[in-house]
């Protein structure tokens, strides 16, 4: 089978909330078609773990602590990104959180939590736009670039209650 991978060679990857699941595999696998992979999340300790994955099997990785929902994080992150490897060609905006499974129509205002709703935007939205925003000219120094911004299936589909659609008119 072909590695659609391969033409990652000697690439440079930025890969956020990587310390685990989606972002963890796909760093290991950017790491193995032989990109080098700034591996970004909250905890700089759970970065490490997975840098040093890459590392000991022969790839080049940096671990990097970046909140994505503040600008001095991103930009903080990507700078290292670039003086560890020399630029970025590859940017996988993964970072995201849930809110909590609730039909809209029956939250209660009295009980909705304000902070809970900012942080969920901060991250999912602002966060996607901040790193871009840094992203988008370190790739056009190199010439050229690609950006993934993944979301849950939430992002594309509501999902019903039980797993039931349920039509407006009752």
């Amino acid at each position: 089978m072909i590695n659609p991978f391969s033409s990652l060679s000697g690439k440079v990857t930025f890969v956020t909330r990587a310390a685990g699941g989606i972002g963890r595999a796909t760093a290991l696998a950017f790491a193995e078609a032989g990109a080098s992979v700034a591996v970004a999340d909250l905890s700089e300790e759970e970065t490490s773990k997975v840098a040093g994955e890459i590392k000991a099997a022969g790839g080049k990785a940096l671990a990097v602590a970046c909140d994505v929902s503040k600008s001095a994080d991103a930009e903080a992150a990507l700078a290292k990104t670039v003086e560890a490897f020399g630029g970025l060609d590859v940017a996988f905006n993964n970072a995201g959180i849930e809110q909590d499974q609730s039909k809209l129509a029956d939250i209660d205002e009295a009980d909705f939590d304000e902070a809970d709703f900012d942080r969920l935007m901060a991250i999912d939205l602002k966060g996607v736009f901040l790193c871009m925003k840094r992203q988008i000219p370190l790739m056009k120094q190199r010439g050229d670039g690609a950006i993934v911004n993944s979301s849950s299936g939430a992002g594309v589909v509501g999902i019903a209650d039980g797993g039931q659609t349920e039509g407006l008119g009752g």
